[in-house]
């Protein structure tokens, strides 16, 4: 604008092409007008000096270099891995990192990352908890990317369950095993229910009986609950949601007496730390964390960087079956 004349809405509506009132929209309740049109009028906005009191769009054109990573529980390996990755990428571009735990909580999720909006330039949410209507919220006002999760018309960097999944369930079959149980993890875990799925188009491939159990912690307490549910109905073959599930699995079944793997194999998925340093050690499925934590903070910098191209990817990292104590021959 030249001179002293500040711009109006009416100044970013005729260079963005839409009515007054849209503007008003996009700045007042994003969530009513199209991520194209929002991103244009922000453009617009920022070109025009255009500064709004209580706007949660940043009036002008300085950027905090934060980036904000939203994991689900922070003592979950998988997240620690997922955080190591994404900070190495974030940091290799001079990016800083803030990190919020939402404890597996949707409340504390939304309210936390709504009061930090207005400080970072971009949010990463890791098996998050929240409905697609609150995401896309979130990513009309900032550039966004999801990790561990899919979502039609944003940035997802997932890991290939289908492929990882296959790979565990052929292993499984070329060891004699005819049944299954899966230890379901959070009933509203995206990847709990991508994981179940791939199990079943898996075991039906290779003819094993599968079956599950009601959705449990993800931590050692819903292994241990998943072994009582076990006991009631063995199978020779067990998959956790996770590798804490399995190693709260062990434990428990073989404080009652039965045997890993001789009584039952089991698999958990992340191939974390612990996987290793268990007794008997852990055979599990890689969910490539570092690298989608990484994957997913050069896309959100880039994102950041090209703020008006809504370019949404989904990118796939692939998962590797690592074999160690836990798995055996089936039980004749």
């Amino acid at each position: 604008m030249s001179g002293d004349k500040r711009a109006t809405i009416y100044d970013v509506a005729k260079v963005a092409g839409v009515s007054p009132s849209t503007v008003s929209r996009a700045f007042s309740n994003p969530a009513r007008v199209s991520s194209d049109t929002t991103a244009k009028i922000f453009e617009a906005a920022r070109a025009l000096g255009f500064r709004q009191s209580g706007s949660s769009y940043p009036a002008h054109s300085h950027h905090s270099s934060i980036l904000c990573f939203v994991m689900a529980d922070v003592t979950n390996p998988v997240f620690a891995t997922m955080l190591e990755g994404f900070q190495r990428a974030a940091h290799q571009a001079n990016y800083g990192v803030v990190v919020i735990n939402s404890d597996e909580n949707v409340a504390i999720e939304e309210k936390t990352i709504r009061k930090m909006l207005p400080q970072v330039d971009g949010i990463a949410l890791a098996g998050s908890r929240l409905t697609p209507a609150a995401i896309l919220a979130i990513e009309k006002t900032k550039p966004l990317v999801l990790l561990n999760r899919f979502l039609d018309g944003h940035t997802c960097v997932l890991p290939d369950t289908s492929g990882g999944i296959g790979d565990v369930c052929r292993y499984l079959a070329e060891l004699g095993h005819k049944e299954l149980l899966y230890l379901s993890g959070p009933k509203l875990s995206w990847a709990n229910g991508m994981r179940w799925r791939s199990a079943q188009e898996k075991c039906h491939e290779y003819g094993i009986t599968l079956r599950h159990t009601p959705n449990l912690s993800p931590r050692l307490l819903g292994g241990i609950d998943g072994a009582h549910l076990w006991m009631q109905h063995p199978t020779t073959a067990v998959l956790a949601y996770n590798d804490m599930m399995a190693m709260g699995f062990i434990k428990e079944v073989m404080s009652e007496g039965y045997s890993v793997p001789g009584d039952v194999s089991v698999v958990g998925i992340d191939d974390s730390v612990m996987s290793s340093f268990s007794d008997p050690t852990i055979s599990s499925l890689s969910s490539g964390s570092y690298d989608v934590g990484r994957k997913a903070a050069k896309s959100l910098i880039w994102q950041i960087a090209n703020h008006a191209n809504r370019e949404r990817k989904t990118l796939i990292v692939p998962m590797e079956f690592a074999e160690r104590e836990s798995t055996g021959e089936a039980k004749k």
